[in-house]
């Protein structure tokens, strides 16, 4: 009531108003962000109600399944029957659904196998699912600690050729580690809807991948990862395929791909082996392309090669060991990742449009378009004085780096005046990230702090460290303040800190004394605190 006038609610379920194909899809997004939520969603009205109760997902994962009846980090025990009762649950809940004539969108199993009784509930389950016109389709029998099995049951399971009747109504299908149909050999049938195929660990021939890849012929996406039983790979043609990750094992021979609108391909060897014989220079549109070993026999021909990909913007490169010496030229590249043992010294790159370069790093899922240059070096080694030199070097050859990024797990700076008689100028950078790990010792961070801002001068820094030793890590933020300072021959200048810690946010700090009161005594989770120069403007006084 407002001044004595009654204010109506409209309690109008307009939910229910909506197609059911939105909410359907409402519904998809809120489980896959949480299981949990989709159960508050079925109390809003009671068209949500039913809508819940006719959730078009089946996801059975016999490892969530565990954690429901044992709690969170319980071993899957045959002692509890934990197997059997997720099996009965599997087998009763699908009967459920295709009894009363619930339309399953996606039928997901996740499991072990202990027996033959076993493999029969998930070819019922199949075959009831897959005549009525399912869209996704994921399976994965694998082996689980502790949970005996008979090995028979779980090396002869292959799917069923009941899997050929959903060949028109699949979008989605993803194979681990059991057997495709004995029929894919012989029989010639098209997955006309199929966009993604994903096959992991299955035994697979020549003649079966080429019979997938030509009678799917939307295909968007592929992967086949260590996958057996071949020794070569062939994709060709496929107008819509655009992502390709191929996963080879020791002893592969060759990769060959032809396909004019491929944007992003991955060929990755996980066992340190050398790289097969590849073809795929007829592939123009690459965006993407990670490879781990170079089909040329040097990097002068492999930058040959990268002529034939004018729209490449991300390339992530794993150098054999021996490799010396390294050159790229690319005019489209934005993000280059090498993972090489080849010295800073020895690496020349032409790639005007560089934004990302990680030197024997990890590939970023970042927004070229909003990064600053920046370079970001993971070295697998010792540092010493002579890396740091190399880094020095390296950074005066003009590329337009802005932010640099170092990550020291181990170093050997015993003498920083070895450094100090070369009398280099050091880099002027805008940011310095900073990350120090296994660092056990105070003089340690001493001598790496104080070669980094000899190699470089930044407008600001960021340290991010485990400090094991109480204290430490006062003298250690005293003494970056202190050396961030003495760089600064500008005139006067202020240093605002930000501290950040794990689960407590961030603090900020207008000077050094604030930020050491403030200090917890002593925390050994992972810290960062930011120092950021400020020129002192003039007849403004110092905080």
């Amino acid at each position: 009531m407002d001044n004595g006038k009654v204010i109506k609610l409209d309690t109008t379920d307009r939910i229910s108003q909506l197609p059911e194909s939105i909410l359907h899809h409402i519904l998809t997004i809120s489980y896959s962000d949480s299981p949990k939520l989709l159960v508050r969603m079925s109390v809003l009205s009671k068209y949500w109600f039913s809508l819940t109760a006719a959730f078009p997902i089946l996801d059975f994962d016999i490892g969530k399944f565990n954690t429901a009846i044992n709690g969170p980090w319980s071993a899957i025990s045959s002692e509890v029957n934990v197997v059997d009762k997720f099996f009965r649950y599997v087998e009763y809940t699908t009967s459920r659904y295709c009894q009363q004539k619930l339309n399953v969108h996606t039928f997901k199993l996740y499991t072990c196998i202990q027996n033959a009784t076993q493999v029969n509930v998930i070819d019922k389950c199949l075959a009831l699912i897959l005549m009525e016109g399912i869209k996704v389709l994921e399976i994965n029998i694998f082996e689980w600690p502790l949970v005996p099995s008979n090995n028979s049951a779980k090396t002869s399971y292959r799917l069923t050729n009941i899997l050929l009747l959903a060949a028109s109504s699949l979008t989605s299908l993803t194979v681990c580690n059991c057997c495709l149909p004995l029929s894919f050999k012989v029989d010639i049938v098209t997955f006309k809807s199929l966009k993604l195929l994903h096959l992991y660990r299955i035994p697979i021939d020549e003649k079966v991948i080429k019979h997938l890849t030509t009678s799917c012929p939307i295909l968007e996406e592929l992967s086949v990862k260590y996958c057996y039983g071949f020794k070569t790979f062939w994709v060709c043609g496929l107008q819509n395929l655009q992502k390709v990750w191929f996963y080879y094992r020791p002893g592969f021979e060759s990769v060959d791909i032809k396909v004019p609108n491929l944007c992003c391909l991955s060929i990755i060897n996980s066992y340190g082996m050398g790289a097969p014989r590849m073809n795929f220079t007829s592939c123009k549109q690459l965006r993407s392309l990670h490879l781990d070993g170079i089909p040329s026999s040097t990097s002068e021909a492999f930058s040959d090669l990268l002529r034939n990909f004018p729209f490449l913007e991300s390339l992530f490169l794993k150098f054999p060991d021996q490799c010396e010496i390294l050159k790229l030229s690319s005019p489209s590249l934005r993000k280059l990742v090498l993972h090489t043992k080849c010295s800073l010294d020895a690496i020349d790159i032409n790639t005007p449009n560089l934004v990302l370069f990680s030197y024997s790093g990890y590939l970023l899922e970042s927004d070229s378009l909003k990064l600053k240059p920046r370079m970001e070096c993971y070295p697998e080694n010792v540092v010493g004085t002579l890396w740091i030199q190399k880094l020095r070097r390296f950074l005066d050859k003009k590329y337009g780096f802005r932010v640099l990024k170092l990550q020291f797990t181990s170093t050997n700076i015993k003498d920083i005046e070895e450094l100090k008689v070369l009398q280099w100028p050091p880099y002027e950078l805008e940011h310095v990230e900073l990350e120090l790990h296994s660092i056990e010792e105070l003089s340690a961070y001493f001598t790496i702090v104080d070669a980094v801002l000899w190699c470089c001068r930044p407008q600001s820094l960021s340290l991010t460290s485990c400090f094991t030793i109480a204290n430490m890590e006062r003298h250690v933020i005293k003494f970056i303040y202190e050396k961030l300072l003495q760089q600064e021959d500008r005139g006067p200048t202020n240093i605002q800190i930000v501290f950040t810690a794990s689960f407590k946010g961030k603090k900020r700090f207008s000077n050094l004394n604030s930020l050491l009161a403030a200090l917890p005594r002593y925390d050994q989770l992972s810290q960062t605190i930011t120092f950021t120069k400020e020129k002192v403007v003039q007849g403004k006084k110092e905080e």
